[in-house]
């Protein structure tokens, strides 16, 4: 799929596995950087991705598809990381035709011989308890998976939330989820992911509630939920179709490391449709579905800036940006917000913002600033 500018990309309708192609090989690189960032004095580093929807690692046209790429980035990394010797690969797909055109797309790169850990394709029982055994060990790992989707990706998602505490790339659709929730029996994999207190809520509310968009929604944040609990970052996206008030997909980010999770963060700004206010909405193609007036946002520079100038006991005399990676997590808010909301603050005589090698106040509020309460 040809590179296109990402303000437009979803202009035009996309399927799963553009979505995914799009996005998920520039987001691995900024993960790998930022875990061996956080690793930077360990002497022995080690990652893992896993992909449970892998396909066929190119398109019909030829065109390279997730997993060659992923895999480009590996060997290719010119950082001061050697992703080689760093990332191990696994793989595998829905449909074992789908996996054996998988391996020999793979086995096919000219640089295959030259990869020191083959990527290993989890269609045996010895490939996935090699898995596990790595996962044992706590080697952070992206996962890639569709939470609705087929049942080994289920129970790879739930031994996650149990177990591992991977960080977790997701894409599904409405379309998918309704059912699979709606339809849960007491032995579903989906009743043990969700459990069967939230799910007997989610079907309750369906049953009071007739507007689609809001059991939409309440799928959606009772999907969020699970992770939240478990004390994971969580990340959404809204990707409603082009012109319609109906929802494509759902790109869900959930980690336990703040880096990653602002990473991810960042990179799906440039996708993202903003509010007037310069706050960004995180969805695509939404804005003419919500209301025009500000107020009424959840997230907004109004009431950034009324949570921040009652957040004295917290942030006194702290950084700007130590400020920002604590608050920004959860909300919508990105760098510009703040620097905004404080430089509101600082002409309204509520705070004075520090240089930090002069210790004398500021005439404009920046990210090195101390910021001193009053």
């Amino acid at each position: 799929m040809a590179t296109v500018d990402t303000s437009d990309f979803f202009t035009t309708q996309r399927d799963t596995s553009d979505i995914k192609s799009q996005i998920l090989n520039d987001f691995f690189r900024d993960w790998c950087n930022a875990i061996l960032q956080g690793q930077r004095y360990k002497s022995n580093h080690m990652l893992a991705y896993i992909d449970l929807y892998a396909g066929e690692g190119k398109y019909e046209d030829g065109k390279t598809a997730t997993p060659v790429k992923i895999l480009n980035s590996i060997f290719g990394a010119t950082d001061r990381f050697n992703l080689n010797k760093i990332v191990r690969t696994f793989f595998t797909d829905e449909k074992p035709a789908v996996t054996q055109k998988l391996k020999h797309n793979l086995e096919a790169l000219p640089y295959y011989e030259n990869l020191i850990y083959k990527p290993v394709i989890l269609n045996e029982e010895l490939n996935f308890t090699l898995l596990a055994k790595l996962l044992g060990t706590d080697t952070p790992a992206l996962m890639y998976t569709d939470p609705f989707g087929y049942t080994f990706s289920q129970q790879m998602l739930l031994q996650s939330v149990k177990r591992w505490g991977l960080d977790v790339f997701m894409l599904f659709s409405p379309a998918k989820m309704r059912p699979a929730i709606l339809n849960a029996t007491d032995d579903d994999l989906t009743t043990e992911i969700f459990g069967a207190a939230r799910i007997a809520k989610i079907k309750e509310f369906c049953e009071r509630y007739q507007d689609a968009g809001q059991r939409e929604d309440f799928m959606v944040d009772s999907f969020e939920d699970i992770f939240k609990e478990k004390d994971y970052k969580t990340f959404r996206f809204k990707i409603s179709l082009p012109k319609k008030n109906q929802t494509s997909h759902y790109l869900f980010f959930v980690s336990k490391t703040d880096t990653a999770y602002m990473k991810m963060k960042e990179l799906m700004l440039s996708y993202s449709d903003f509010q007037e206010d310069g706050v960004p909405l995180f969805g695509a193609n939404i804005k003419h579905q919500l209301s025009l007036f500000q107020e009424q946002y959840r997230y907004s520079i109004k009431n950034l800036i009324a949570e921040l100038s009652g957040s004295t006991a917290f942030y006194n005399n702290l950084p700007l940006d130590s400020i920002y990676r604590h608050h920004n997590i959860g909300t919508n808010y990105i760098r510009g917000n703040y620097l905004e909301a404080f430089e509101v603050l600082r002409k309204d005589g509520l705070i004075e913002a520090i240089n930090p090698i002069s210790r004398k106040p500021m005439r404009k509020v920046s990210f090195s600033s101390i910021i001193s309460y009053k």
